[in-house]
């Protein structure tokens, strides 16, 4: 059995017992004004949030909020732009806009590098990643994902009526992301669970928000620990391996790049929260006018093509 001392078996209980940050009061109900009072929860902007950008930029484009403790949404390219890199000023600490603002002291590293991460760390964090998305790392999972690909159509067998998004398209990003981290493949439903749990339940009483927060990360530290007792070739272990500037990650580190990695990679189009980090392309196609500009507009991909990328989405 090998003992990694970074990852105690209390490791969870030590991190419950000191919350740092500052939560604000939860404010719900029908959106008044979307210049002054929106809300990334509200279901006119899940179902189709792109006719209220329109408007916005028209007349405000940089719109707030006082609910989640205040905050700005800038809806247009130049202004996200220009605040993404700005690093000097803005910080990607807080990449979910909800009731609990961090501390500003977790920055540079966050609390799920490297898309929380601020330069110069992020830099290096996103570059440790990064060998484990080449195209060579990548295609080792076809194989598995085709297999999974037919055997999910398989069982359409005998439905006359089939939904793409809910019955197909959905699980495939779990089953993948699980097979790249090495967790049980039918620990997949889970991931929905920790998805919505983590961009969902931004409104719950702090109590319980805590609770559910709690079961993803009790979930990780147990992979964590699986994989200290049975390491294998896998993104978790690999991760508890690196280094960086000549020392092992810290424990910290380690699940939240997990989580980044768990979220971002089984986020359902469905989500209401923003960011959506792993949905950003079939967002984009379904509005006017994008993918002219996409196509036309290079800074626009590379900015945006990689979930790894620091979150325009930030915490002002």
């Amino acid at each position: 059995m090998t003992v990694d001392e970074r990852f105690p078996r209390e490791y969870q209980e030590s991190l419950e017992e000191v919350e740092q940050g500052t939560r604000s009061p939860i404010v719900t109900g029908p959106v008044s004004d979307w210049a002054t009072d929106f809300s990334h929860l509200e279901p006119e902007w899940a179902a189709d949030p792109y006719p209220i950008q329109d408007e916005l930029r028209q007349r405000c484009p940089i719109a707030h909020t006082d609910r989640f403790g205040g905050g700005w949404l800038p809806v247009k390219y130049e202004d996200v732009a220009a605040i993404a890199y700005d690093t000097e000023r803005f910080s990607s600490r807080s990449i979910i806009m909800s009731n609990f603002r961090p501390p500003a002291n977790i920055a540079p590293i966050g609390g799920a590098p490297p898309i929380s991460s601020d330069p110069p760390f992020h830099h290096d964090a996103r570059k440790l990643l990064l060998p484990a998305f080449t195209k060579t790392a990548v295609a080792k999972q076809e194989a598995a994902t085709r297999a999974f690909c037919h055997s999910l159509i398989d069982s359409f067998a005998g439905q006359e009526v089939v939904d793409a998004a809910a019955d197909y398209a959905q699980h495939i990003p779990m089953r993948v992301i699980a097979d790249m981290l090495g967790f049980p493949p039918e620990d997949g439903p889970q991931f929905a669970e920790f998805v919505a749990d983590t961009l969902e339940g931004i409104n719950l009483p702090p109590e319980e928000r805590i609770e559910r927060m709690g079961r993803l990360f009790s979930y990780l530290l147990a992979q964590v620990h699986d994989h200290l007792d049975n390491p294998r070739e896998d993104l978790t272990t690999y991760l508890i391996n690196a280094e960086l500037y000549g020392q092992k990650l810290e424990p910290s580190h380690v699940v939240g790049s997990m989580v980044l990695l768990l979220i971002a990679g089984s986020t359902p189009r469905g989500a209401r929260s923003a960011p959506r980090c792993g949905t950003w392309p079939g967002r984009l196609l379904t509005s006017r006018g994008w993918s002219l500009r996409l196509t036309c507009c290079r800074p626009l991909w590379r900015s945006s093509s990689a979930p790894t990328r620091r979150s325009p989405w930030r915490g002002w």
